[in-house]
């Protein structure tokens, strides 16, 4: 199952701390980070707003460097950059490129072909919910369409980890709860290893093995959380004694930070 624990780490983050240059001065933004996800594993970090979640998926990314501490992805210490999938906030389509082409782009920009990024997107093209959608431009597209190809086109690319930053953020919650257990079928089929960023603590609890809980700025460590709910899911755990508890739990958490 993927959410095995005994696979070995893909991403172990160690000692890991960011500043900014802001107004003249430098703001810790992110303080002595430790963090493990294993292979296979859903990880989701939550934390108050301004407490470094994007920022750390942009590290772990290859996008930002750190001011100190190690990063090793699948047991290597090194360039990070292009070999992480990556899906950030907004879809990022292209509105002069259909969905089919929109979706090749990352392969493209590999060095395929376009015939050959093209063969490859439609493989996945039925898995993803798009057959019939392939010559679609992005304004006839609804709001979780945009998020089907946004992910068809990240997780394409074939890369073994997959970091979302709030990828349902924009979508109204019909939708978005549709997503999300759209999102869990493809994980279990695809294999991947998948660290979400999110604001919604029932997103959180329903996807993850486990949440890492960031503190207020500077974001540190606080809890790491084992869900201890069963696979696979539907949203019926929701409503759940134990789904409860945990969510009290980690609300009150993220409460006590903003006081």
């Amino acid at each position: 199952m993927p959410n095995d624990m005994s696979g070995y780490p893909c991403i172990e983050v160690s000692s890991l701390s960011k500043s900014y240059a802001i107004a003249d001065a430098r703001e810790l933004i992110l303080s002595d980070i430790n963090l493990t996800v294993n292979q296979g594993e859903f990880v989701s970090i939550i934390g108050p707003s301004g407490c470094g979640k994007s920022t750390l998926l942009n590290i772990i990314a290859g996008l930002d460097q750190a001011d100190c501490g190690k990063i090793n992805v699948r047991g290597v210490d090194g360039e990070r950059l292009g070999k992480i999938g990556y899906m950030q906030q907004k879809d990022l389509l292209l509105p002069w490129r259909s969905v089919l082409d929109n979706a090749a782009i990352g392969l493209e920009v590999q060095g395929l072909s376009k015939k050959e990024a093209r063969e490859k997107v439609m493989e996945g093209i039925d898995r993803f919910g798009l057959s019939g959608f392939e010559a679609l431009y992005p304004y006839a597209l609804s709001g979780g369409m945009r998020q089907r190809v946004s992910f068809l086109r990240t997780m394409i690319m074939d890369q073994p980890i997959v970091l979302l930053d709030e990828p349902f953020g924009a979508l109204d919650s019909l939708t978005r709860v549709q997503m999300q257990s759209w999102l869990l079928e493809v994980w279990q089929l695809m294999e991947k290893t998948i660290v979400l960023v999110t604001h919604d603590v029932d997103e959180a609890l329903f996807l993850s093995d486990r949440i890492c809980l960031l503190s207020a700025r500077p974001g540190t460590n606080s809890d790491l959380l084992r869900v201890e709910l069963p696979r696979p899911r539907d949203h019926s755990v929701l409503s759940t004694v134990e789904f409860s508890e945990i969510k009290q739990f980690l609300l009150s958490r993220l409460w006590a930070y903003m006081e």
